[in-house]
């Protein structure tokens, strides 16, 4: 290719959008009927849920955006991003550094119960629940302001390294998408070329369904009646996300064998000394 117009297609297709593996994957997400909970900024009985694929800080993660389009997607709506402090706890309540591969990280409405943040992945406790409006919010900078509210005819719901994008036409720091539309616009358009065609459904849906991914990053998505929150959603999906967990939990020493040889080696010592009596 000549270098000229090489110059001139990375301005129209920027190169950031034509991205591998991430992070984090947006795995799940339900289409609810309830209005959007008042300085929440979310459907109050809707969810997204996203599985995190590498280990990843708190930090990391809220400097992280999410939202979704329109019902048109032909632009983005709203824009949140992941309160550090939420994390944090999570992360404490755990006893671990950082969020471990297999972990999945749910935000949803008011209505769906208050924040679960009792991380313990050693203990099988893989999920977090970020309530919108708390651990989940508003981004401060509303260069985009709307509601995150999933659309019967059509929503694109993603993740973006950019904070936040610069317009509601910016996809340019999209890491994952998934979305559902028989008539796909700008963005869903964008998301189908930049990460395969499979990450959006050739389908309107109804209230009280969900778009899940079925497969691993590969997606396979279905419209499933109620949806999955905060677990696997079966098949291929349930095989990858434990595959993720057995690898995070033998890379890392269990918490309850270190506590028992520390006592081990404590106890030895000690025996040891009273055998010796006091020395003179």
């Amino acid at each position: 290719m000549n270098p000229r117009n090489f110059i001139a297609f990375c301005c129209l297709f920027p190169l950031t959008t034509q991205l591998g593996a991430s992070s984090i994957m947006v795995n799940e997400y339900y289409n609810g009927s309830a209005s959007v909970g008042v300085g929440t900024k979310m459907a109050r009985d809707e969810f997204i849920e996203f599985v995190i694929v590498e280990k990843t800080s708190s930090a990391s993660l809220a400097a992280l955006t999410f939202g979704d389009s329109n019902d048109a997607t032909s632009q983005l709506q709203g824009v949140f991003r992941f309160d550090q402090a939420a994390l944090d706890q999570a992360l404490t309540n755990a006893g671990i550094q950082q969020f471990l591969p297999g972990t999945i990280l749910v935000v949803k409405g008011a209505d769906l119960g208050t924040q679960q943040l009792g991380y313990s992945p050693g203990t099988g406790g893989w999920t977090i629940e970020l309530t919108a409006g708390q651990g989940a919010q508003d981004h401060s900078e509303r260069l985009i302001n709307g509601n995150v509210t999933i659309g019967n005819n059509g929503d694109v719901v993603w993740i973006s390294s950019s904070n936040p994008p610069t317009r509601n036409s910016d996809t340019s720091g999209l890491i994952h998408a998934i979305g559902h539309d028989n008539a796909p616009g700008l963005i869903a358009t964008t998301v189908s070329s930049a990460f395969g065609a499979e990450n959006i459904l050739n389908s309107t849906i109804t209230t009280g369904r969900s778009v899940s991914n079925v497969g691993n990053t590969t997606e396979s998505l279905q419209v499933v009646a109620g949806g999955t929150r905060g677990v696997a959603n079966g098949g291929a999906n349930s095989l990858w996300i434990n595959g993720l967990r057995g690898a995070s939990l033998s890379a890392v020493p269990e918490p309850s064998r270190a506590v028992l040889l520390l006592a081990g080696v404590i106890g030895i010592v000690c025996q040891r000394r009273r055998k010796g009596g006091a020395h003179v």
